[in-house]
């Protein structure tokens, strides 16, 4: 049986060269991944003064800002959205297409009865208002719908939708995905 040898043709200073050099590139490499993943996919935001009952000012969310691109937006989902020049935490209440009405303090989409209790949408008893949403945007509603004057306000295309909440991240006792 033939024994082979295996000579290294570094030095023991240039093997640790370069395996110095070897790490370097794997922590930028990974440096650069995170930053990508938290500039351009889960953008970190604090939710400031929120409309969506289950968040509390301060807390720290991460938005989702690219699965809105593959996936559509769904009635219920929380989206952070720019409304005059601010965000703000909005739940999305119809989109392009639908028709939204209150009646008596009840809502109904496309002419069936909502239950919005989950979230706490209550209008205030006696509001009347409706609208259809145009294609390409949505209607987006805080969850205390008592301040709400105007559905037409209310409605923004979707550029002007950040993205979709999907996890409390602070404070570490409430972190939990956001569904």
């Amino acid at each position: 049986m033939n024994e082979y040898t295996v000579r290294s043709t570094y030095t023991h200073a240039e093997s640790a060269a370069r395996r110095a050099a070897d790490i370097a590139v794997i922590l930028i490499f990974c440096a650069l991944l995170v930053f990508v993943l938290f500039r351009f996919v889960l953008t970190p935001a604090v939710a400031e003064s929120p409309a969506v009952n289950g968040f509390s000012e301060g807390e720290v969310l991460l938005v989702d800002r690219v699965s809105g691109f593959v996936i559509d937006y769904s009635v219920g989902d929380v989206v952070r959205a720019k409304i005059g020049g601010e965000y703000k935490l909005l739940r999305v209440a119809a989109k392009g297409g639908s028709t939204y009405l209150v009646r008596n303090g009840k809502a109904y989409l496309d002419g069936a009865l909502i239950d919005e209790s989950e979230y706490g949408g209550v209008w205030k008893r006696g509001a009347d208002m409706e609208t259809t949403v145009p294609e390409e945007s949505l209607l987006l509603l805080p969850d205390d719908r008592a301040g709400v004057t105007s559905l037409e306000e209310q409605i923004l295309q979707y550029d002007a939708v950040f993205g979709e909440v999907r996890f409390r991240v602070s404070p570490i006792k409430r972190a939990a995905f956001v569904y």
